[in-house]
């Protein structure tokens, strides 16, 4: 007997869409990928999300999750900004999506729904106080304190990426600047104090969190700074008020961001 579809998934970027479908035990039933359209503003992107999605809808979908990448207005179900999408300002994503297929619809950042899913590993399954950092394109954060996810006054708490950071040249740039691919490629030479920028930008987290773990992330993380464990921790040590400093992880190569954000929709 076929399992019946349940929920469905979208883990949104802006160089692929994967969609995910769950039975009413989040057991993942079918994955699907596809290369996103950004050639076509904003009606070919919703265009090609509505037909991804219209290919596995049925009566029986209890809610679609969106996990996209950018500023979101939760509440609202508004994909206020994702400058790698072409969106635009303000796409009211959840009422659009809501009208069309007539369910539950909940929109989030893609960050958000990594932790949500992330959390549930057996390894941090009783950790209640849990950072994520993902360095890619750009830098992305959320936070997991005494079990919630916290999203702040308007929803946009975890955007660690746009801290502030002092170089000693008294140049100001922000954490995604010191450490990001985009601004790797502009500033070749980041590369050389890519480390000590990116235990600076962890060592601020520690001090304004103290979480038990953080949970790190993303291509610029894998190819650069995935064997600096110690080195980091070295470094968050030395800005700490106890020389204390949290277990750095790597994310779990199986955690599923779609998988996340319909976690998120049933709680």
């Amino acid at each position: 007997m076929i399992k019946k579809i349940k929920y469905i998934g979208l883990d949104v970027g802006g160089s692929k869409i994967l969609i995910q479908t769950f039975d009413d035990k989040l057991n993942t039933l079918e994955t699907k990928q596809i290369k996103t359209d950004t050639l076509h503003g904003k009606a070919g992107f919703l265009k090609q999300l509505y037909g991804l999605i219209d290919a596995f809808f049925s009566q029986s979908v209890k809610g679609i999750g969106v996990a996209v990448p950018g500023i979101v207005d939760r509440a609202n179900g508004v994909l206020v900004r994702a400058p790698h999408l072409p969106t635009g300002k303000d796409l009211k994503l959840k009422s659009l999506l809501k009208k069309r297929y007539k369910t539950t619809v909940f929109l989030d950042n893609d960050i958000n729904g990594f932790l949500a899913e992330e959390s549930q590993n057996s390894a941090l399954k009783k950790t209640k106080n849990i950072l994520a950092v993902m360095v890619g394109t750009g830098v992305g954060g959320a936070a997991i304190v005494e079990g919630k996810l916290v999203y702040g006054k308007d929803g946009f708490a975890g955007e660690f990426g746009h801290m502030v950071i002092c170089k000693s040249d008294k140049k100001r740039m922000t954490f995604e600047q010191n450490t990001s691919g985009h601004y790797l490629k502009k500033y070749p030479r980041l590369k050389k104090d890519l480390v000590e920028n990116f235990g600076i930008g962890l060592s601020n987290l520690n001090l304004i969190f103290n979480p038990e773990v953080i949970v790190l992330g993303g291509s610029v993380y894998y190819h650069h700074l995935a064997d600096k464990k110690q080195q980091l921790t070295t470094i968050i040590r030395q800005h700490s008020l106890a020389k204390q400093a949290p277990k750095l992880v790597d994310a779990g190569s199986r955690t599923s961001v779609a998988k996340g954000v319909v976690r998120l929709l049933i709680n």
